[in-house]
């Protein structure tokens, strides 16, 4: 099944190697966050680092590479954490990445089916395949993120 591609996409990194395509319609902001801003919350999952305060408003921080089971961040890491801040209604995430890319519009008009032998989870994740720049990335479903975190 070929899906219709939305317009504009935020290009980001995860990990080393992982390039995702987030709808640039559900990206709120970016933003540096350091470690000591970040307030631990006992007893969520590991990847969810826990609640910061931007502006008045707290969000959830998300090891993205740590929920994708990727490589996470390095226990004790002092360094400031990169976050795209993505919204669904009125619910917002801090994603912790590795670069931010930025915005683009895919080199074809339609979003490509995922591998059939992509396991589940990540199949629930991801809405698909884009290119851009000669690379092929996998578009994150924002919404579905937040119901794998309920």
């Amino acid at each position: 099944m070929v899906t219709p591609a939305i317009s504009e996409y935020f290009a980001v990194q995860v990990g080393d190697k992982v390039r995702l395509a987030l709808p640039a319609a559900q990206v709120q902001a970016v933003a540096q966050i350091t470690p000591q801003d970040v307030c631990p919350m006992p007893g969520v999952p590991g990847a969810l680092v826990g609640v910061v305060n931007r502006l008045g408003q707290l969000y959830w921080v998300l090891d993205l590479g740590e929920f994708l089971g990727l490589t996470g961040l390095a226990a004790g890491e002092y360094r400031p954490f990169t976050t795209v801040v993505v919204g669904v209604g009125n619910r917002r995430l801090a994603l912790v990445v590795t670069a931010l890319e930025g915005i683009f519009t895919p080199e074809h008009p339609q979003v490509l089916p995922l591998p059939q032998q992509l396991q589940r989870r990540y199949r629930e994740l991801l809405s698909g395949l884009v290119s851009w720049q000669g690379k092929t990335l996998a578009v994150l479903r924002p919404e579905t993120l937040f119901a794998q975190l309920v």
